[in-house]
């Protein structure tokens, strides 16, 4: 294209946009020579053309359209929820210049995206001497805040478990040396699903059924354990405790819940973590406690989350012993029993040689061998396999004491009995004793 052709071209695409940035006119121009030039001349070409001797048409249509040092050229736009603002201005600057413009609430709104760009603007003064002017153009995009993460909740949860009132120390009972160790599984209460029975066949659940459920099972549970009168309680959190792990709710790996979700996430940890810190605060008139807790898959993040509040809660009470081991498999050894403790819903299959490659010094030791899981709750009950030997290694599948809901009712993962137990361990012969608790059934 001849050199005359493109200058007055450059000229055109100036004069259409005066206040346009040197790279969008480069592009139209580089469009409208039909590609005879490349990208970078064409911004070479347009810089040049400003910077020249403009004709009286231009210089005033440059003048007019160049904002005063006064004039804020600013708009805004609601789209649903989010909230957009432009500004082509000298003052505005930068994106917290215009959020300070346009008095965002940024109690409400978060930036979503954002973008500050600036150019040169040459118009020819009076005198006819260039003037440079430098104008800038500020885009955001406002959305409304999430509601609290993962993160504000446990900080929430752990403010709440230490309490604004001191809590006093408490001795740990006197040892006494006896023969018996108990333990107490608490496996997958679901704090937080919602199941309706008109639609699944089955009970309801909700929130306050579920701390129902826990405190009268627990209660009946520690009761009967008392009358052995162990040297030991251990109580074992089976993972699932909450039925979602994030206020998406959804489980840890991703999948939705909203529909199955009883209340709130505030909600659901206030009244989970209530009600699960209430079991070895029971235990613990009877005898020495020891906690510990595996994940599940519905709520890995929580889990983790409750275990940290159960060591503030703990701290001063002596009688209770939380575990501070944060793994998905976890042992104990009572004389000659060795327990393994796990959620169920990784390798499963392989507990028994796991538990050799893990423990080698107490599998040799001890000839009874046991696996406590949970996970399979209902369709253990499927498979009629709540408990197995495999290799010299009982495993055991915990009930749960939460109903089926849509999900589980539907695949007809039903009949498993709704409860809690508990075992009763002696430190030279094994298993000694075992005890169920659940609602009972109502009379028709």
């Amino acid at each position: 294209m001849a050199w005359d052709a493109v200058t007055e071209l450059a000229r055109e695409v100036c004069l259409r946009s005066p206040t346009g940035s040197p790279t969008e006119l480069a592009k139209e121009l580089v469009r409208r020579s039909g590609g005879s030039l490349t990208l970078e001349q064409a911004r070479c070409r347009i810089r040049r053309q400003r910077t020249s001797s403009a004709t009286p048409r231009c210089t005033r249509a440059l003048r007019e359209a160049t904002p005063k040092a006064t004039d804020e050229h600013v708009t805004k736009r609601h789209d649903g929820d989010t909230l957009e603002a432009r500004s082509v201005s000298r003052k505005i600057k930068t994106v917290e210049d215009l959020l300070a413009h346009i008095e965002a609430d940024l109690t409400r709104y978060e930036v979503a995206s954002s973008e500050a760009t600036k150019w040169e603007v040459a118009t020819a003064g009076d005198d006819g001497e260039p003037i440079v002017t430098e104008l800038f153009r500020v885009f955001v995009k406002l959305k409304p805040k999430a509601g609290p993460g993962v993160k504000e909740c446990v900080e929430a949860m752990l403010k709440a478990a230490s309490g604004s009132v001191k809590r006093p120390k408490v001795a740990r009972h006197k040892p006494v040396k006896r023969d018996t160790f108990a333990v107490i599984n608490v496996a997958d209460p679901h704090f937080g699903k919602y199941a309706w029975r008109p639609g699944t066949g089955f009970g309801d659940y909700d929130l306050d059924i579920a701390a129902r459920r826990l405190h009268d099972a627990s209660e009946s549970l520690i009761e009967s354990v008392a009358r052995y009168k162990p040297e030991r309680i251990l109580v074992a959190y089976l993972g699932d405790l909450f039925h979602a792990d994030n206020p998406g709710l959804t489980t840890t790996g991703g999948t939705p819940l909203a529909g199955s979700t009883d209340g709130r996430l505030q909600k659901m940890l206030e009244v989970g973590s209530d009600s699960l810190l209430w079991v070895p605060e029971r235990a613990a008139k009877v005898a020495n406690v020891d906690t510990l807790l595996v994940n599940g898959n519905h709520d890995e993040t929580l889990s983790w989350a409750f275990q940290r509040i159960m060591i503030e809660r703990f701290r001063r009470d002596a009688r209770v012993a939380v575990s501070r081991e944060f793994t998905g498999r976890q042992y104990t050894t009572y004389g000659k029993n060795l327990l393994g403790f796990t959620h169920g819903h990784r390798a499963k299959k392989k507990l028994p040689q796991l538990m050799a490659i893990e423990r080698p010094d107490d599998w040799s030791r001890c000839p009874y061998r046991e696996w406590h899981t949970a996970h399979l709750h209902h369709q253990a009950a499927e498979a009629n396999a709540p408990i197995q030997t495999v290799d010299a290694v009982v495993v055991r599948t915990a009930p749960s004491l939460s109903t089926p809901d849509d999900y589980h009712a539907t695949n007809g993962w039903v009949g498993q009995r709704e409860a809690m137990e508990a075992f009763i361990y002696d430190a030279a012969g094994g298993l000694a004793a075992m005890h169920v608790s659940g609602p009972r059934m109502k009379s028709a």
